[in-house]
């Protein structure tokens, strides 16, 4: 019980402080499952968060893989119940008060004064990626997979999801162990 109350509780606080959805609280979770209750070393992060690289909701994902490799079932529902009804709450009542005061102008500079905690949130995820994700002695080939990458998103406007297919069929040709 005491497993499923801290998973519930570890995955309440990043649902609760988690703004922008899952990449915003990628980093609050490794925080909550990696630093803070040693549930996971960093290499198990990475992988499980590699493993849910395709498109969906990667927090529920993460919070629920995490729960289940904790707690069993019972140690997903709690991280899922932690993780969803923050957000649930929240959204509602935020929702009913942005429908009140949506012309007032310290309501739309709270929601500009976010954004760049967002962006800080997503740069310390990277840096924190970057050791697991380019190995000292290793790193040639994912810095190319990495540039690819950019390159196909951004100026490409390739798909992510084809990105990420390519990427892993390269991975699997190239950087098989």
């Amino acid at each position: 019980m005491e497993k499923w109350a801290a998973l519930f509780w570890g995955f309440f606080k990043v649902g609760l402080l988690g703004y922008g959805g899952g990449p915003g609280s990628i980093s609050l979770i490794q925080a909550v499952t990696v630093d803070g209750n040693h549930w996971l070393t960093n290499q198990q992060f990475v992988e499980l968060l590699v493993g849910n690289a395709l498109p969906g909701p990667i927090a529920t994902k993460l919070a629920a893989s995490i729960g289940y490799q904790v707690g069993g079932a019972a140690g997903t529902i709690a991280a899922l119940l932690g993780i969803v009804l923050p957000s649930l709450v929240l959204m509602l009542g935020l929702y009913r008060t942005l429908l009140i005061f949506q012309s007032n102008p310290y309501v739309a500079g709270m929601i500009r004064g976010v954004k760049p905690i967002v962006i800080a949130l997503l740069v310390l995820l990277i840096v924190n990626l970057i050791p697991t994700s380019f190995p000292k002695d290793h790193w040639i080939i994912p810095g190319l997979f990495f540039t690819g990458a950019v390159v196909a998103l951004s100026w490409l406007k390739i798909p992510a999801v084809w990105v990420i297919v390519a990427s892993m069929v390269a991975g699997a040709w190239v950087l098989r162990t």
